[in-house]
């Protein structure tokens, strides 16, 4: 909870703001930096492992298959 934009130093007064710690100018200047959209490859890479073939690959709760 922030009471003072990070960027800026402005008083916050909106709730979402507040707990986000930017007020909305702010945000949207910085939110491409920190788009946590990831895409999708256009294409499979034959033989690549996906995280769901590794993870099914563990066995009795094994955390590592080293």
């Amino acid at each position: 909870m922030y009471s003072k934009c990070q960027k800026c130093g402005r008083k916050l007064t909106d709730p979402e703001s507040i707990e986000r710690g930017y007020g909305p100018e702010c945000w949207g200047s910085i939110l491409p930096h920190y788009s946590i959209e990831q895409e999708e490859p256009e294409e499979s890479i034959p033989g690549q492992m996906t995280i769901e073939d590794f993870l099914g690959g563990l066995k009795n709760g094994e955390k590592d298959m080293s």
